[in-house]
């Protein structure tokens, strides 16, 4: 890999970081690491709680997370509409994340900077 490869790399890289703060200058990098663990659990999602143990976070934070890719924020508050949870049919104990079709075309859109 030469100089030439790293420095399209670079610019692919600043391409996506100026995209995503587009999306949102606030956005954190625990926000954006949750979503990409969802994104690359594929259509069946995954549960909350193995998200919490990928990241090495606590359930609060992941809530708050998680909750910042959903469709509200908070009570009132829209959020991105990029992720959903749903009961874990085998234990409703825990919620299963995935993605939606919003925020799988968002995904999608992030990948391909990388491209």
């Amino acid at each position: 890999m030469g100089i030439e490869d790293n420095n399209r790399g670079a610019r692919d890289l600043i391409k996506m970081v100026e995209y995503l703060r587009d999306i949102d200058a606030t956005m954190s990098m625990h926000q954006l690491n949750a979503l990409m663990i969802v994104a690359e659990a594929g259509g069946d999602g995954i549960t909350m709680r193995d998200v919490e143990t990928r990241m090495g976070v606590s359930n609060a934070t992941l809530s708050r997370n998680i909750s910042y890719w959903s469709k509200w924020k908070r009570h009132e508050l829209p959020g991105m509409d990029f992720i959903q949870t749903v009961d874990d049919p085998t234990d409703r104990r825990y919620k299963i994340a995935k993605l939606t079709p919003k925020g799988q075309a968002f995904f999608e859109k992030v990948v391909n900077f990388l491209r």
